[in-house]
């Protein structure tokens, strides 16, 4: 048999230590591949006056008691990320109804809709932060590793999606089932998920609106690619979601002209260690029609490289003159076009919406009327067209 060691609650703040004995039997308790799929960014805290996890580092809080399975974003968490069982076991609890779209820490709120499972070896393991109405087990269950039993969310004191995962030793004492220099000497996992802390990008993007965190981890203010801006958009904005940021890094980002010249630069230096950060940055619109380029540094050395394009509004003369000139019984959205056409769409207060060339395929529009600006070589005419 091999022994463990397990931390008595840190909830009363003891700082005894105990040793208890059990053979590994746990798997991996969310679906998807680590590093991918969900990023572990917090561990056990080994320490009573610091904060240290099984090797030492710094993936943690103070009094952690459990493991942190984070997943990209709440636009992933609403795709339906399972909760698995970890072993074979009985349900002894469950707690569901609770609001699971917490971006603000509260701790009074605990851990939200939770399900807990007893184990014939005497440990019991807690799943917490759950999707509301997503629980698929009820008191009394028998379960085997590996079944779905809900779904991930941030539910209770929570910011973020993810699953909370604890173990506990005869509901008494808190078991970290990681293994490490500053931990345990063998894991409690059947196949431990890698300790990870390198750096690494989640996700990026653009968009035309000034930012904050929570619209972030919805994703709500993200444009499609290609990114194209109007030369009538205040801002032009970057984000980007990071793992594994560390003491003393540094962000540089850099805005790049048409011509290649360096428009605006900021630095901004890590003043602790960061496991899962965002970072965002805005020049107000530069008024430069052309192709630009957003690059993001990490200590010197280029890590996102983002093209984008800033197109040309329609100014006033041009919408007096709207209905003149173009062969207004072509539908130019979906008509095939020449080799040297292209077609520009406009609102009818001169804001450009998108633009298809030769090379395009149709454009689907919503219902309303729009102003095309249509191009052929050196020729310019311009038609409302109604779409439907």
């Amino acid at each position: 048999m091999m022994r463990y060691v397990v931390l008595l609650g840190f909830l009363v703040g003891a700082s005894l230590i105990h040793q208890v004995h059990a053979q590994a039997f746990l798997g991996v308790p969310v679906s998807g591949v680590n590093g991918k799929d969900y990023h572990i960014v917090n561990y056990v805290d080994w320490s009573i006056d610091s904060i240290h996890d099984h090797q030492c580092g710094s993936k943690s809080y103070d009094g952690h008691q459990g493991t942190d399975f984070v997943l990209r974003s709440f636009a992933h968490m609403d795709s339906g990320v399972n909760v698995l069982a970890a072993a074979n076991g009985v349900v002894t609890f469950i707690k569901d109804g609770v609001f699971d779209r917490e971006k603000e820490s509260v701790i009074a709120k605990g851990l939200g809709n939770y399900i807990c499972i007893a184990h014939p070896n005497k440990y019991y393991t807690y799943y917490a932060h759950l999707k509301k109405n997503s629980l698929k087990v009820k008191v009394g269950d028998t379960v085997k590793m590996g079944d779905p039993i809900a779904e991930v969310a941030s539910s209770g004191n929570s910011t973020d999606p993810h699953l909370h995962f604890e173990l506990w030793y005869d509901s008494l004492y808190v078991v970290d089932p990681f293994s490490g220099r500053c931990g345990n000497a063998e894991p409690l996992w059947l196949a431990a998920p890698d300790y990870d802390t390198s750096f690494a990008t989640i996700d990026y993007g653009m968009h035309d609106e000034l930012l904050n965190i929570n619209r972030l981890r919805e994703r709500e203010v993200t444009m499609q690619r290609p990114y194209v801006f109007s030369d009538k958009d205040t801002t032009l904005n970057f984000w980007s979601h990071h793992v594994g940021m560390r003491l003393g890094d540094t962000l540089s980002i850099n805005w790049y002209t048409p011509s290649n010249q360096l428009h605006f630069t900021y630095d901004f230096i890590m003043q602790q260690d960061w496991w899962y950060y965002y970072f965002w940055s805005y020049i107000p619109q530069p008024g430069i029609a052309g192709a630009w380029r957003v690059e993001l540094e990490r200590n010197g050395k280029n890590i996102l490289s983002q093209p984008f394009t800033i197109e040309k509004d329609l100014n006033v003369s041009e919408l007096q003159v709207a209905s003149q000139s173009c062969n207004s019984k072509t539908n130019y959205l979906v008509t095939p076009l020449s080799v040297t056409e292209r077609v520009d769409v406009y609102t009818l207060s001169g804001k450009w919406v998108q633009s298809r060339t030769s090379t395009s395929d149709a454009i689907k529009l919503p219902q309303g009327l729009y102003v095309l600006r249509v191009q052929d070589n050196e020729n310019v005419c311009y038609l409302k067209q109604q779409v439907f």
